[in-house]
C-alpha cells in the first residue's frame, strides 16, 4: 500500500478522484440529454418568437424592406436551431421524438421566412398578387411550425 504523503500516493489519490469525478460527471449528463433539449429548445423558441414579432410589426407598419431584413433573419435563426436541435442527443424515448418533431418545426420555420422575404421583394416590386400568396404559404408553414414546437416542449418537459 502506499503512503498518501509520497509523490506516487499523492499522484494516486488525484487519478483516484480525477476517475470518480468523471464517472460522476458521465452519470449526470446522461439524464441532462433531455434537459439541454429543453433548454435549447427554450432558447430559440424565444429567439424565433421575437424575430416573428419584428416581421409582425414591419409587416403590420407597411415597410416591407424591414420585413424583408427580418425575414431573411428569422430564416437565418431558424436554420441555426435546426442545426443546434440537430446537435443535441436525448436520452429517452421522448426525447427522441421531440427532437424529430423540434427538426421538422424549424425547418418549416425557414421555409415560412423564405416566403416571407419573398412576399417582401414581391410587394417592392409592386407585385401585390405575389406577395398575398406568399404571405399566405408563410403562414401556414409558420402555424404548422408552431403546433410541432409546442407538441416538442411538451414532450420534454
Amino acid at each position: 500500500m502506499t503512503d498518501i504523503h509520497t509523490p506516487r500516493g499523492v499522484r494516486t489519490l488525484y487519478l483516484t478522484l480525477a476517475l470518480l469525478s468523471g464517472a460522476l460527471v458521465l452519470s449526470l449528463s446522461a439524464g441532462a440529454s433531455n434537459t439541454t433539449l429543453r433548454a435549447s429548445l427554450d432558447k430559440w423558441s424565444r429567439t424565433i418568437g421575437a424575430d416573428a414579432h419584428s416581421i409582425s410589426l414591419a409587416a403590420t407598419r407597411r415597410h416591407p424592406r424591414r420585413m424583408t431584413y427580418s425575414s431573411v433573419r428569422f430564416r437565418r435563426d431558424a436554420l441555426r436551431a435546426r442545426a443546434a436541435i440537430a446537435a443535441q442527443h436525448p436520452s429517452n424515448a421522448k426525447g427522441q421524438k421531440a427532437r424529430k418533431l423540434a427538426l421538422t418545426a424549424f425547418a418549416d420555420y425557414a421555409a415560412a421566412g423564405s416566403r416571407w422575404a419573398a412576399s417582401g421583394r414581391a410587394r417592392l416590386a409592386k407585385q401585390r398578387t405575389l406577395a398575398g400568396r406568399n404571405a399566405a404559404a408563410a403562414a401556414t408553414f409558420a402555424r404548422a411550425g408552431n403546433g410541432l414546437l409546442l407538441v416538442a416542449s411538451r414532450l420534454v418537459r
